[in-house]
């Protein structure tokens, strides 16, 4: 199981996710570090500027969230996630990078990673992000496959992209008018998807037929 640290609060148990930052860049570290703490529910337990420090953090710590850069001195971010993952299976990924566009998801990635953010979006997609997260996680943290997706309502940005389906808008063209990088927005789909109980083009059938219902021309009198 993933390692969460228990709190009280008013007499309940709440879960709170240990995270893990993992960025050469110190100021953008302090910045992103400092943000983290600020949120209830979320404890970063380690900062690191490089892969090799990461590694380290992360067999230490066993945090349930990695926030990693691509680029770092020593080598790939991806090198930490790969770490993680092989002692704890459920642990979620964020990547933050200036290239997030370009990124390619490798296949042992792909159940893990929460979002693709990039630089220049990354305080306001992030808060958007970890609002998902910690909403799965407000009582007790559960593997990702176990979590009911489809007994939560959708958060603001799920249905907003929901909507942008329903006009018919691809997922590059969702994230063009989100500011949003492509990934990021394949991600919300993948949830929305889950969360409706559907698969694949279903969900693009059931946001255009729900929005035709709703935005449906008014009846003609005869």
């Amino acid at each position: 199981m993933p390692e969460t640290q228990n709190t009280k609060t008013c007499g309940a148990t709440v879960s709170e996710l240990t995270c893990v930052l993992v960025e050469d860049q110190g100021l953008f570290l302090e910045m992103l570090g400092g943000m983290l703490n600020m949120r209830g529910g979320l404890r970063v337990v380690a900062s690191m500027l490089n892969v090799a420090d990461g590694r380290a953090a992360v067999a230490k710590h066993r945090p349930d969230l990695l926030l990693l850069d691509l680029d770092l001195p020593d080598g790939s971010g991806l090198e930490v996630a790969e770490a993680l993952l092989e002692i704890n299976p459920d642990a979620r990924i964020i990547v933050i990078s200036g290239h997030a566009t370009d990124f390619v998801c490798p296949a042992w990635l792909r159940d893990n990673l929460q979002a693709v953010i990039s630089k220049n979006e990354t305080f306001s997609v992030l808060r958007q992000e970890l609002d998902d997260l910690l909403d799965s996680a407000k009582t007790n943290l559960r593997p990702r496959h176990t979590r009911p997706f489809a007994e939560k309502p959708l958060t603001a940005r799920e249905a907003e992209i929901f909507a942008l389906i329903g006009e018919g808008l691809t997922s590059k063209e969702i994230g063009v008018r989100l500011h949003l990088s492509e990934h990021t927005v394949q991600t919300h789909r993948k949830r929305l998807a889950a969360k409706l109980g559907t698969i694949g083009s279903e969900l693009s059938h059931r946001a255009i037929s729900q929005r035709r219902t709703f935005f449906a021309p008014p009846a003609t009198s005869k």
